[in-house]
């Protein structure tokens, strides 16, 4: 989980991959964000925990600059397996942030968050700080004197299509093929980073055809080459069928091993209940005296289903 998590963050650390995703999961595909317009902010608060000050670090984080001063932080939570209390710990990411606020001298700004989540599952937890307490058994009277708090979940593996459209980055590819299972709606675009990509996709599917490629990519990369997803597509699908051809190979003589094992057997029993031991013997060690009593005692070929 944690190597997943890293992941992730390698590829949401980049500038457009985070607007991008800001811009279509909260702003529905406004450019709202721009590059060039946002800087990394600290994903590190501190609270008072049991055994004294205690930190906790939220996954990516940027300000939203305008004029040269804050607007707003924005925060991004990547989860493989969501927490029933989750909204708890979205409120004291946002409540750190603003609490790093108090005595700067500056004018107060907005704090907006998110979580991504990963797991390729729905989930029925509270997704309001009301919705938790009032499940918890908090009285109704109490619940009114309580400020309320919304966490908004995107389960990046249930995204409609008219969502998906409006990422123009990497993470669309990620998105895609998550959904669809393909790259193929988007093989006209250029990956902007392809290492992180490739090692994203690898870590979010299990599978290493993902990575095979990277050193040829950053060469061309190195380069100043443009790398377009219809190339990526093209190696993943020569790679693929590099491997179906090694398995069927593979297959093929454990196939025929088998056959041949089945076919061997039959003729040796057949020898052995009519006394010809010595033939038998000769059958295991001589290929042409095993295939002329073969043909002598009609042993057919057996098949086996793959």
């Amino acid at each position: 989980m944690a190597e997943k998590d890293i992941l992730e963050k390698s590829l949401l650390s980049y500038e457009d991959v985070f607007t991008d995703c800001i811009n279509t999961l909260v702003y529905d595909g406004r450019r709202r964000l721009e590059e060039g317009r946002t800087q990394p902010a600290p994903t590190e608060s501190f609270y008072q925990g049991a055994e004294g000050l205690r930190n906790q670090l939220c996954d990516t984080s940027r300000y939203l600059l305008e004029e040269g001063r804050i607007v707003a932080q924005y925060l991004i939570e990547n989860e493989t397996g969501l927490r029933r209390k989750q909204i708890l710990r979205k409120v004291s990411y946002q409540g750190g942030a603003y609490r790093q606020q108090l005595g700067n001298g500056r004018p107060a700004y907005a704090v907006i968050g998110i979580v991504m989540a990963w797991s390729g599952k729905g989930s029925r937890i509270p997704r309001s700080l009301h919705q938790l307490l009032e499940e918890d058994g908090v009285p109704a009277d109490l619940l009114e004197q309580v400020d309320e708090a919304r966490m908004e979940v995107i389960h990046m593996n249930s995204l409609p299509a008219e969502t998906r459209r409006k990422f123009t980055g990497d993470m669309g590819f990620v998105a895609d093929f998550l959904n669809e299972g393909s790259f193929q709606g988007r093989s006209g675009q250029r990956i902007r980073h392809p290492s992180a990509l490739c090692r994203m996709m690898e870590t979010l599917t299990g599978d290493s055809r993902f990575t095979g490629q990277i050193v040829e990519l950053m060469e061309k990369e190195s380069k100043g080459e443009d790398v377009m997803m219809c190339e990526y597509i093209d190696m993943l699908e020569a790679r693929g069928e590099a491997r179906g051809v090694a398995i069927g190979e593979a297959r093929g003589v454990t196939i025929g091993e088998a056959r041949g094992e089945t076919k061997l057997s039959s003729l040796l029993e057949r020898l052995y209940e009519q006394g010809r031991d010595e033939e038998a013997k000769q059958a295991v060690l001589d290929t042409t005296a095993r295939a002329r009593l073969y043909q002598e005692l009609r042993i057919p070929n057996f098949s086996t289903n793959p």
